[in-house]
């Protein structure tokens, strides 16, 4: 059953004649189909010019085989984002030179990097628990005195608690 399908599709693909499936062709030379550069919009006075241009400057390459290849491409260029991911103002540029910072950490010994002591802010700290001290013990004093004198009968307003 194959071969006949098989025989009877080579039958009549071997009967359509082969003019009937080509194109008709022109009469002859002169009768190419006439198509108006002008109305597509293109100059082919400045074609002509650019390829003999091309073709000049590249016939005058320095290669003695002439196996120069030239492109010409157009397009939209890129966004250039030369510093993307790089914070310029607060820190580092990577790969540029250590800072003066770089430098100590990386000369001084770890036995040299304990942490300082804050000598002012200790005193600063002893001065201010000193005040509040001194502020409470004279509250103290002003309060036994105000506490003998109601006693005794004389009318005095009540001194003022320390600001905490």
């Amino acid at each position: 059953m194959r071969r006949l399908l098989a025989a009877v599709l080579a039958l009549a693909v071997a009967a359509v004649p082969l003019p009937a499936l080509a194109q008709p062709q022109a009469d002859g030379p002169d009768q190419v189909a006439a198509i108006n550069p002008e109305a597509l919009g293109v100059s082919t006075a400045r074609i002509k010019r650019r390829l003999a241009a091309d073709s000049q400057a590249r016939s005058q390459g320095a290669s003695p085989l002439k196996l120069e290849y030239h492109v010409d491409v157009f397009g939209t260029a890129p966004l250039l984002r030369f510093f993307a991911g790089q914070d310029l103002v607060y820190g580092a540029v990577p790969g540029s030179a250590p800072t003066h910072r770089d430098m100590l950490d990386m000369f001084t010994p770890q036995a040299f990097k304990s942490p300082r002591v804050d000598f002012l802010g200790l005193a600063l700290g002893a001065a201010s628990q000193g005040a509040k001290k001194v502020q409470d013990w004279r509250y103290l004093r002003d309060l036994r005195n105000y506490q003998k004198l109601v006693e005794s009968g004389v009318n005095v307003s009540a001194p003022q608690p320390p600001r905490k």
